[in-house]
């Protein structure tokens, strides 16, 4: 079977056309979507460690009065991307202040959600609805971002960072002598390593993951270039 062709060229596109579709349905029900949303597949405010998959930021909370609708980035079958889109609109049609409450229960019920509210998703009728909507719509052109392994493939930017030891060992150069200190990190790197009274400089044990060429240098303060 030869695979649908793209409709859209951006995310943003794909969930503002698929918004459009609903409207009528949810007029139906007696909620009018605004036109001022904007949408995105990214990171919600809780980052990659938290459980949302899905955030809605109301549109007083925006300095040009607009609703933001965030999708997960590691979401992309469109069904369930259609799922959370669903959930996050319910969220722009009751107060800003209705959180997961009542008001925002019933416009979920009524829209066809089911489930516990923070996590409520499309029920049997409503599933089927939206898989006709994703057929419509073509591919959501968006591949699932493997967020787990971070943006180089080497872990997330938020992974805990290897603590160095604090305080540094440091022996004589010379192997016959048994003069030992312990010193901390940053004065061994930026003014030097410490002296032996007999022998001079001592050699520094760094960790492994601290470059060694840098004692005696600054610290560059420059923001890394991503």
């Amino acid at each position: 079977m030869k695979a649908a062709t793209n409709q859209h060229d951006t995310r943003e596109s794909w969930l503002r056309s698929a918004s459009n579709e609903l409207r009528p349905y949810f007029e139906s029900v007696g909620y009018t979507l605004p036109n001022n949303i904007r949408f995105a597949i990214a990171f919600p405010s809780t980052g990659r460690r938290g459980a949302r998959i899905g955030e809605c930021w109301h549109s007083d909370t925006s300095e040009d009065g607009n609703f933001e609708i965030i999708i997960r980035s590691d979401q992309a079958d469109p069904l369930d991307v259609l799922g959370v889109l669903v959930h996050e609109l319910v969220h722009v049609v009751v107060p800003i202040d209705a959180g997961h409450g009542k008001p925002y229960r019933d416009a979920a019920l009524k829209i066809g959600l089911t489930g516990k509210m923070r996590q409520a998703m499309p029920g049997p009728l409503l599933h089927d609805r939206l898989k006709e909507l994703a057929a419509q719509l073509g591919p959501l052109p968006h591949a699932r971002l493997n967020i787990d392994r971070g943006r180089d493939n080497k872990g997330p930017a938020d992974r805990p960072k290897k603590q160095g030891t604090r305080m540094l060992k440091a022996e004589c150069a010379d192997e016959s002598c048994s003069f030992v200190v312990r010193v901390a990190s940053t004065p061994a790197r930026e003014i030097g390593p410490p002296h032996c009274p007999k022998h001079g400089a001592m050699v520094v044990q760094w960790p492994e993951d601290e470059d060694t060429e840098a004692a005696g240098k600054p610290e560059d303060d420059a923001p890394e270039a991503v």
